[in-house]
C-alpha cells in the first residue's frame, strides 16, 4: 500500500512537471501525448523498481555438506600385568626368584633384554608342576601356559620388556624361577680370538653365546684360583652338551658339529665369588 502511494505521488510530480514545461514550450494538441508520458514514465519507473534481483533461498535439504575423511579405529593398547622386576646383578647373566604359590595362583615377572640375546628359562618346584608363560611387552605370547611347561628358550626378537608368568601347581609349594640370558660374543674384524674378564657374581653361573660356523675349531680356556671355574658347552639349537661342569675342565677344544650358536657357561665350583680370565679361539 505504502509503494502504491509513493509511486502515486512520483507519477503526480513527473506530470506536473511535464505539464510546466510543455504549457511553457507549447501547448498540448491531444490528450493522447499525455497518456504516452504517463506510460513511458510508468515503464521507467517499473524498470527502475525491479533492476535489484531478489536473493534466492536455498532449502537446506538440496545444500551439498562434503563428507569428512573417516580414520581406522585405534586398537586398545594392552596393559601389561602387576609384575615384579628381575634386577641382574652387576655382572650376572643369570636372575633367580623364589617363594612359594598356591594352587592355581599366578604370579608375573618382568625383565628387560636386547634383541639378538637368548633367554633361558626355567621354574623348578617339589611337584614339578609349577608351569610358564612368556609374553613380549606388547601381549603377544611366545608361551602359552597351556602347554604346561617348566622349561623354554627362545632367540629375543626385540629389545623390551618380557613378561613371565609362574603357574602354581595342585598344592601349596616353593618353587625357584631362573632367567639366564647369555652374553653375546663378538669379534673385531679379522680376529679369531677374544679374550674376556669377569667374576662369577653371588655364585652364579656366567653364560656367554657365540655363533660359529660347521667344520671351524673352537678353542676355550678358562683360568681362575685353583681352577674354581670349570665349563659347561652345549649346542643351542640342537640342546647337545659337549662338555659338562661334572667334568670339571677348565678347557676344552671342539670341531664343531654344525652352524648355530654356542653356549658357554663359567660355573664357579661351591658357589663362590671367583674372579676368572676366558680367552675364545674360532678358527
Amino acid at each position: 500500500m505504502t509503494r502504491t502511494i509513493r509511486i502515486g505521488a512520483v507519477l503526480a510530480a513527473v506530470l506536473l512537471l511535464t505539464v510546466g514545461c510543455f504549457s511553457s514550450a507549447a501547448p498540448i494538441s491531444s490528450s493522447n501525448s499525455i497518456g504516452t508520458i504517463v506510460a513511458a514514465t510508468m515503464n521507467a519507473i517499473s524498470i527502475q523498481a525491479t533492476a535489484t534481483p531478489m536473493p534466492v533461498s536455498v532449502s537446506p535439504s538440496t545444500t551439498t555438506v562434503p563428507s569428512l575423511p573417516t580414520k581406522p579405529p585405534i586398537a586398545p593398547t594392552p596393559i601389561p600385568p602387576s609384575a615384579s622386576r628381575i634386577n641382574f646383578l652387576s655382572g650376572a647373566t643369570t636372575g633367580v626368584v623364589s617363594g612359594p604359590i598356591q594352587p592355581g595362583q599366578v604370579l608375573y615377572y618382568v625383565l628387560n633384554a636386547s634383541q639378538g640375546q637368548p633367554m633361558i628359562v626355567m621354574v623348578t618346584s617339589l611337584n614339578n608342576d609349577v608351569t610358564l608363560s612368556v609374553k613380549t611387552q606388547g601381549g603377544t605370547s611366545m608361551l602359552n601356559q597351556a602347554t604346561h611347561q617348566s622349561s623354554w628358550q627362545t632367540m629375543l626378537p626385540q629389545t623390551e620388556d618380557y613378561y613371565i608368568g609362574v603357574y602354581g601347581g595342585s598344592t601349596f609349594e616353593n618353587f625357584t624361577l631362573s632367567v639366564e640370558i647369555p652374553s653375546r660374543i663378538k669379534f673385531d674384524l679379522g680376529a679369531d680370538t677374544v679374550k674376556l674378564s669377569g667374576e662369577t657374581v653371588a655364585g652364579y653361573v656366567v653364560a656367554y653365546t657365540v655363533f660359529a660356523l660347521k667344520d671351524q675349531k673352537m678353542t676355550v680356556n678358562v683360568n681362575s684360583q685353583a681352577n674354581s671355574v670349570v665349563l659347561t658347552i652345549y649346542g643351542y639349537t640342537d640342546g647337545q652338551p659337549y662338555v659338562r661342569s661334572a667334568s670339571g675342565k677348565t678347557s676344552f677344544i671342539l670341531r664343531l658339529p654344525s652352524t648355530q650358536d654356542y653356549i658357554i657357561e663359567l660355573v664357579p665350583k661351591a658357589g663362590q665369588d671367583i674372579p676368572y680370565d676366558m680367552q675364545l679361539i674360532i678358527k
